[in-house]
């Protein structure tokens, strides 16, 4: 089984200009300008959505990866979110189908997921279910038993996730 990438190899003529993660991780460039945010959500999912069809999973996968942890953490602070965080709910189902088809350790996507949720992934929201492709029986079992150790940990935390 593959492991997360730390970041996706992508060919050069996959990505002719800047980095599709810049805008993403700099909200301040666009803090009244959420239309320009949401249209460079919207271009970085058809990138992943474009490497996805060249098969080129393992990269779809990190690019989708890297951009919902940056959404979430940018959207946020954005004056009128709605647009950009519409234009991100893309972003899940392409990140499940691509750790899926990569062949991302259930475990680890089990891992990630309630890393995720448990640190307030809220834009993309992500859920078990999003991800039962990828989770499989092995990865199921691995998120429900975490699950279950959260919620006698911290029954708050376990409470607000979203597993559906």
């Amino acid at each position: 089984m593959a492991s997360f990438p730390d970041s996706p190899d992508l060919p050069d003529e996959l990505l002719p200009g800047a980095d599709p993660l810049a805008l993403l991780a700099d909200p301040a460039a666009v803090p009244d300008r959420p239309e320009e945010y949401a249209a460079a959500v919207r271009d970085l999912v058809g990138e992943v959505e474009a490497l996805s069809g060249l098969g080129e999973w393992a990269a779809a996968e990190s690019l989708a990866r890297r951009a919902i942890v940056l959404i979430d953490r940018t959207v946020p602070l954005l004056a009128d979110p709605g647009a950009p965080a519409a234009e991100a709910a893309a972003l899940v189902p392409l990140h499940a189908a691509a750790c899926a088809r990569a062949g991302i350790d259930p475990a680890e996507v089990a891992r990630w997921l309630l890393s995720a949720q448990t640190n307030g992934q809220e834009v993309p929201a992500v859920s078990a279910d999003a991800y039962a492709d990828a989770l499989g029986p092995e990865g199921t079992a691995a998120y429900t038993a975490s699950l279950a150790a959260l919620r006698d940990l911290d029954p708050a935390t376990a409470a607000r996730l979203r597993t559906d």
